[in-house]
């Protein structure tokens, strides 16, 4: 909304009194207060820059408008591209800036917990949260210089176009449930294999070993591939696409996709012994889950279900 503000200003008129003398005329001057009406809006934009040392560009409702500055009025303190409030007056010329400020914004912080992956460069780091690794930069001022790579963290973040913004990490203790070698998944459970042992279908993110490569296999191919957990991180250490099954201790999925130079999404189905706490009544085939469990020399243990 525009607001108008009236001031009134004095300005001095010359009343000609011609007086016939026979001979010429006499001219007299006379003093007159006139108000005259100088309109002030008011109106909010988006600073575009400064346009030389005594005008700058608003853009005001999408349109570009140079405003000429106003002596003691400076948008040095005013970034480019920030969200402003200001006032002008309209001059034949171009608008005169009265004031101007820039526009408090509220940040939409977020919450998150995860798994610190370690740093990326000296600007952005990757944390996994719920399987998926994730980048993201690091605000100004945010450190990881004493976080250790698989550490469980807490931390603020908000969105941007690139890439989400770090505002905040620390290492905490990690859930309940985790710690002494239990791992968190989640998938969807397929049902049991036989009275003490289930099938679930697991979309996972896996982080790719030294000189582990997925460029010469195409998403949605059928892929043979082995892995170590290291921590709460799996590792791919091999991976080929294949027709049919092969023989030995691997795994057998398909892949999903590369989620970014260093990670990948497959798609497999494992086969977990229920823990002692695990009854064969407790299991709903086709829900989706999270759950815990414990690398076996066998095969994984899953210690806990927690349907969606």
């Amino acid at each position: 909304m525009i607001k108008k503000t009236g001031f009134s200003t004095s300005l001095v008129i010359l009343a000609l009194l011609i007086i016939n003398s026979g001979t010429g005329c006499q001219i007299w001057e006379m003093d007159a207060d006139v108000q005259q009406e100088q309109v002030i809006l008011e109106e909010e934009g988006v600073l575009t820059g400064q346009i030389d040392s005594q005008s700058v560009e608003i853009e005001v409702d999408g349109q570009p408008r140079a405003f000429v500055l106003a002596e003691g009025v400076s948008v040095t303190d005013i970034s480019d591209g920030s969200p402003v409030n200001f006032t002008y007056v309209e001059e034949e010329d171009r608008p005169v800036l009265y004031s101007i400020e820039a526009v408090k914004i509220e940040e939409d912080i977020l919450h998150g917990e995860g798994i610190y992956n370690g740093q990326i460069d000296s600007n952005s780091v990757e944390i996994e949260t719920d399987g998926q690794p994730t980048a993201f930069a690091l605000g100004e001022e945010v450190s990881v210089d004493d976080i250790e790579e698989g550490s469980f963290v807490a931390y603020t973040y908000r969105e941007e176009d690139y890439r989400p913004v770090l505002k905040s990490i620390e290492a905490v203790e990690e859930p309940a449930g985790e710690g002494d070698g239990i791992l968190l998944g989640e998938g969807t459970m397929v049902g049991l294999t036989d009275s003490r042992s289930v099938e679930i279908d697991i979309n996972r993110a896996f982080m790719l070993g030294e000189e582990v490569s997925v460029d010469d296999i195409e998403d949605g191919s059928k892929v043979a591939f082995t892995y170590t957990e290291t921590g709460h991180r799996a590792v791919i250490e091999s991976i080929e696409a294949v027709d049919e099954p092969i023989e030995g201790e691997v795994m057998h999925g398909t892949l999903v996709g590369q989620i970014d130079a260093q990670s990948v999404e497959i798609r497999y189905f494992q086969t977990f012994t229920l823990g002692e706490d695990i009854e064969a009544e407790d299991i709903t085939d086709g829900a989706e889950i999270f759950f815990t469990y414990s690398i076996d020399n066998y095969r994984p243990v899953l210690k806990s279900v927690t349907y969606k």
